[in-house]
């Protein structure tokens, strides 16, 4: 079956017509990731009143850190494509805006959407200080060294991995299971092909079915099989998944008559998920 990631309509243009709307409704939307954007842009040319805030200083949520790699470009050319048609349709953007409880309760929308995301899986190896997240180092935010291992061998840490082996940095990955890209399914067999054979190309080393536990003096600690392994680093960093941010929701959800939770923030997925359910739950408001 063909169809697209980011067009929810492609070869589906009858079934996914867009659905007519008998009262314009103010919606509220919490979040200026993939899924609220799409929700905004459907919204908007249904002909309701959507209003977004999002607590960044931009739009596209994980899109950012995601696209930092040069080979990721077309995930910040997406992020600039929502920017153009919010817009486009004249959808009011709220940036470096945080929306709390009473603020849902108090602004009279007649539909509120929340779309608050993930934030990284993190924990503790002991000495911290030059413990980062995928997150931190792909935006810059960090600085990894020019020796680091990258725990988390799926499609955001092999990425990752990549990218800084492409700019001269010694990179390890450590994985859990026995082989790296096993999870985040289902993947294009183009993509995770490719990465499986630029990993060795790039020499990157990959150790799996190990766990990193303990992070000291500029040795991270991995534990594979029952051996000790001790690597020495500049830096881990971490890329263990990404957990569901809907504190928000949890807040509000027994006291807004309409609301929705969209994207990460329901379930941890794909930029696909994220904006199919977006576009599913837009078109039926």
């Amino acid at each position: 079956m063909i169809n697209c990631a980011v067009n929810p309509q492609a070869a589906r243009e009858g079934a996914s017509a867009y659905g007519p709307v008998w009262k314009s409704k103010r919606v509220l939307i919490v979040g200026g990731g993939p899924a609220g954007c799409e929700a905004a842009r459907v919204l908007a040319i249904r002909g309701h009143r959507p209003e977004l805030f999002e607590k960044g200083s931009r739009l596209g949520g994980n899109l950012i850190p995601g696209g930092a790699p040069d080979f990721k470009e077309d995930d910040l050319a997406l992020a600039r494509w929502y920017e153009a048609q919010l817009k486009k349709w004249k959808v009011p953007v709220h940036l470096n805006t945080e929306v709390k409880k009473e603020d849902v309760l108090k602004q009279g929308f007649d539909t509120v959407i929340l779309a608050t995301g993930s934030t990284p899986k993190v924990f503790s190896l002991g000495e911290d200080e030059h413990v980062y997240t995928a997150s931190q180092v792909l935006t810059k935010e960090k600085e990894c060294g020019e020796k680091t291992v990258v725990v988390g061998g799926g499609l955001v840490g092999c990425e990752t991995a990549l990218w800084l082996a492409q700019m001269g940095k010694s990179v390890t990955i450590v994985e859990a299971l026995d082989k790296i890209l096993a999870v985040n399914g289902p993947l294009c067999h183009a993509n995770s092909e490719m990465l499986e054979r630029l990993i060795p190309y790039n020499h990157i080393q990959v150790i799996t079915q190990a766990k990193a536990s303990k992070y000291q003096d500029g040795v991270l600690t991995v534990d594979q099989n029952g051996a000790e392994l001790q690597l020495p680093c500049d830096s881990v960093i971490l890329s263990v998944g990404y957990q569901e941010e809907n504190s928000l929701y949890q807040e509000v959800e027994f006291d807004v008559p309409e609301l929705y939770l969209l994207g990460d923030a329901k379930k941890v997925s794909n930029i696909m998920y994220a904006i199919w359910d977006a576009f599913e739950v837009a078109n039926h408001i």
